[in-house]
């Protein structure tokens, strides 16, 4: 009897153990959306006219359900697990135009998004796993 009790006690603390973080783990949103470039935004002028914008990126969110949170919600554990946008203050906020000199400049929100979108794609892709586009045209379509 004491047996079959310490038996079923040690299952039942085992079973919690695996259903707790399933139970209460954060899902993605079911919404996807479309990313557009912030309002503000700068352009390169061409021909002395500013020039367009890119098309916006239609983001199938609940297609990224298997990455953590924080793979792309960076600032998410530091906040207290509060989700912010990228182009909140003090992360990726700089409206400015993309040029030589800051090319590599992470707080323009496309040097943020192409740094983390593209260059997932690209390790996927090297690992054989299926993955999104990497190629302008492929991601900008809106």
């Amino acid at each position: 009897m004491k047996k079959s009790l310490l038996l079923s006690l040690i299952c039942a603390a085992l079973l919690s153990l695996i259903a707790a973080p399933v139970l209460f783990a954060a899902d993605a949103p079911k919404d996807d959306y479309v990313i557009k470039a912030p309002e503000g935004m700068k352009t390169k002028e061409k021909d002395g006219k500013p020039g367009a914008l890119q098309k916006a990126v239609p983001f199938p969110h609940t297609k990224h359900a298997t990455v953590e949170c924080k793979e792309c919600h960076h600032t998410m554990e530091a906040d207290g697990g509060k989700i912010k946008k990228c182009t909140d203050a003090g992360c990726h906020d700089s409206l400015e135009a993309r040029g030589k000199e800051n090319a590599k400049d992470i707080k323009l929100v496309e040097n943020a998004f192409h740094t983390q979108c593209i260059e997932c794609h690209k390790a996927l892709k090297k690992e054989n796993k299926p993955t999104g586009p990497t190629a302008c045209g492929k991601c900008h379509t809106k």
